[in-house]
């Protein structure tokens, strides 16, 4: 057992169809609660979506054995050595170079979050995984919102604030831009 929190315990496991090492998230009840299960749906949504070195990825989602029944869901998840908030709880000393390096490697994932239009909404140490090289992976996007979303939302209620298209101002990442288009909108 990794860790636990509002939405479910994480293990470690091997990914049968690739060897590789990766953290299964099982989810109870992922219909009690319509708050929650909205919550579920819009983190698999979006990490199904979004592609970059500093977001988890989504490696599978386990079918369930009745699709009619099943109140439990897994999903594999990439692995991290550990989070924030651990690190900062331990023992360990982190040099300079080391903290610049994590907190660099966040702002870039920030800002590849933003350039596809998404809002985390619950950044927070323990939601942000690190590895010994320093490279983060930010996870738990339950809260998180689509920019288009909101803006929609806003259009609705008349309240809508345009945002310019500027070519010279527009945030790139390793992916491309292709690969976070979202529709106007999105899990309810």
């Amino acid at each position: 057992m990794l860790g636990s929190g509002s939405y479910g315990q994480v293990a470690s496991a091997v990914h049968k169809p690739t060897g590789r090492k990766v953290a299964i998230k099982k989810m109870d009840g992922v219909f009690d609660d319509e708050i929650d299960c909205k919550r579920i749906l819009r983190e698999v949504t979006l990490l199904r979506r979004l592609k970059h070195p500093y977001v988890v990825e989504l490696f599978d989602i386990i079918e369930p054995k009745n699709i009619e029944t099943f109140e439990t869901l897994y999903v594999v998840l990439e692995l991290a050595e550990s989070d924030l908030k651990k690190v900062i709880k331990s023992a360990i000393h982190l040099q300079l170079k080391h903290i610049q390096l994590v907190v660099y490697n966040l702002l870039c994932a920030v800002k590849y979050l933003h350039s596809a239009n998404v809002l985390h909404r619950d950044l927070k140490p323990a939601n942000i995984l690190v590895n010994e090289d320093c490279s983060v992976k930010i996870c738990d996007f339950g809260l998180a919102r689509s920019i288009a979303g909101i803006d929609s939302a806003n259009i609705m209620s008349g309240t809508s604030k345009r945002f310019k298209d500027n070519e010279d101002h527009e945030m790139k990442s390793e992916s491309s831009v292709d690969d976070v288009a979202f529709a106007h909108s999105e899990p309810a």
